[in-house]
């Protein structure tokens, strides 16, 4: 009928509104996070309650779980940003600068040794939008630009998040999203793999496929970190410039995925992003000193004024107060940190024993939680505070970098005080009176029925959706894998494959998701910028979504 019509049209619309506001106000409109990002969350919850007649009870609690699960990735980056602006200050990162510098005076490998290889430790260590909060900083102080250093950043955190986290994405994120109660609707596959299997098996299965998948897509995000750097940094506005050291690119992309595929194969999806990323910073960096695939001339040509990498006597005088071991040393304690506390379970267990736990939020089921001393947040500061005492600072300096860092944060609070709870909002809109399933899932049915011939390429897209929204891999493949395996059995493809296509696209997702971009440009000085860098990441997410939705394809299943 007419009106029908009309009740399914601004149904779609209701639904696609976080996703649509986003784009409209914070990328085509390019208004700052802080501004673009309220304005949809206020848009999403009136949708919500008057079109999809969201109970509004739940609504309020879906803004407060919100708030209160804003609270990691917000102490996150304050500690991000305070261990920078500490070690700014101590002068250690003077003493690393000449570090990189020795290792190669190139921006472009410079990108590729922190973005990519160490970025990648750190994702497999930690997850939780980590990297790009360390690896951009260090890049603006080898004289990057700020943009292009968030920009890289990101685009460098994705290959790795198919293990981020000590495997969380596949092994929590997929196990919880093909839960049906106590069973798994993956019974059938966990069961032809053997007796005594377990989902664990499985996800190995389906990280192989990711992971083999990757061996092309994810060895070339390297070339594509170095020609977005010289194409839209560079003074040249030059791709050929990032094209000429694509030898040494794809040579450290691969030093990175060919370690990962073999530690996933036999050894689970568990450590691949961990010891995948030390075997290949242990291979590209000796290769770089010596200038191996490497052109003779170095590349560190920016346009407009930006951090010069020169020595002046105040650096020079610095560098040499610190060995690079000590001046590294809270970067290592940092690692050492977040790995214990993932692999070692008493240590584990004990700071875990430290969380908030808050249940039946505004009398609802909704809860949240705030893992004290378990976030990476916690670490930064305890980092940041052993670099105080290691390198004999003034009070006076410690205390400035404190206030700077508050300062930075206060758009960042604005930003992600309102992007969480609006996607709260959205995941939780399936509590209402017209008996609707949640808006994503709503959303995701509407993609199935009228592309459902073309899941190969669509499969990936619903991953960059989840991953986009709720800011996680991890979250985007619970919300979505049930769904794609009910979408492969009902199309005829391979489970493992289409749950592959989902955590890829999880994974590229991560290049532009509102809570990692907000985060980067928070931690390199340049918050109210972040369509800037969406601009520049969403392309290269979508096209490695649709590289890979493409080898899907040719291979089968």
């Amino acid at each position: 009928s007419f009106r029908g019509y009309w009740v399914d049209f601004f149904q779609f619309i209701a639904m696609t509104t976080p996703i649509l506001s986003v784009l409209i106000f914070l990328v085509l409109m390019r208004m700052p996070a802080s501004k673009a990002m309220p304005v949809s969350a206020v848009l999403t919850a009136l949708a919500a309650a008057f079109v999809w007649k969201m109970d509004v009870l739940v609504l309020k609690a879906s803004i407060l779980q919100g708030l209160l699960d804003s609270l990691t990735p917000l102490t996150i980056i304050f500690g991000a940003i305070f261990l920078l602006k500490t070690l700014s200050a101590s002068g250690a990162m003077d003493t690393i600068r000449a570090g990189f510098t020795n290792i190669s005076a190139d921006a472009r490998v410079q990108a590729i040794i922190i973005c990519w290889l160490f970025g990648s430790f750190i994702e497999g260590s930690a997850g939780f939008g980590t990297p790009a909060a360390i690896g951009a900083p260090l890049l603006v102080m080898l004289g990057v630009p700020p943009l292009a250093a968030a920009s890289v950043a990101l685009i460098a955190d994705s290959t790795a998040v198919s293990f981020g986290a000590i495997g969380l994405p596949v092994l929590f994120g997929m196990d919880k999203g093909l839960s049906t109660g106590s069973a798994s609707m993956a019974a059938g596959e966990i069961a032809k793999l053997g007796d005594h299997a377990t989902f664990a098996d499985f996800a190995q299965v389906i990280a192989t496929k990711m992971i083999t998948i990757d061996l092309i897509t994810g060895s070339l995000i390297p070339l594509v970190m170095v020609c977005v750097l010289t194409g839209f940094f560079g003074r040249n506005k030059s791709f050929k410039e990032g094209l000429a050291i694509w030898k040494f690119a794809i040579f450290s992309g691969l030093a990175f995925t060919g370690p990962a595929w073999l530690i996933n194969h036999f050894a689970g999806p568990e450590f691949p992003s961990v010891i995948g990323a030390l075997i290949g910073m242990a291979i590209v960096i000796p290769a770089a000193k010596k200038g191996f695939l490497l052109p003779a001339t170095p590349w560190h040509d920016f346009a407009g004024k930006v951090q010069t990498t020169e020595e002046t006597p105040e650096s020079i005088a610095n560098a040499a107060r610190f060995s690079q071991f000590s001046a590294w040393t809270p970067y290592l304690v940092m690692a050492a940190l977040l790995i214990l506390s993932r692999v070692v379970h008493p240590f584990k267990s004990l700071l875990l024993s430290f969380s908030f736990n808050w249940q039946h939020l505004m009398g609802t089921g909704l809860a949240s939680g705030f893992q004290t001393f378990y976030a990476p947040g916690v670490f930064f500061c305890v980092v940041s505070l052993l670099a105080f005492l290691l390198f004999s600072m003034r009070s006076r300096s410690f205390v400035g970098a404190y206030v700077d860092s508050v300062k930075a944060m206060v758009p960042t609070m604005i930003s992600l005080g309102a992007s969480v709870p609006m996607v709260k909002i959205f995941l939780n809109s399936g509590a209402n009176s017209e008996g609707l399933s949640s808006m994503p899932v709503a959303l995701a049915h509407f993609l199935v029925d009228s592309m459902g011939h073309i899941w190969h390429w669509v499969a990936p897209v619903v991953g960059i959706f989840g991953a986009f929204l709720s800011g996680s891999a991890t979250f985007s493949n619970m919300m979505f894998s049930g769904m794609q395996y009910s979408v492969a059995d009902s199309i005829g493809m391979n489970h493992a494959l289409v749950l592959a296509l989902q955590g890829i696209g999880a994974n590229a997702g991560n290049m532009m998701c509102v809570m990692n971009v907000v985060a980067a440009a928070s931690v390199v000085g340049m918050s109210g910028r972040e369509s800037e860098i969406i601009r520049k990441t969403m392309p290269v997410a979508l096209g490695y979504a649709m590289l890979a939705g493409t080898i899907a394809f040719v291979w089968g299943g």
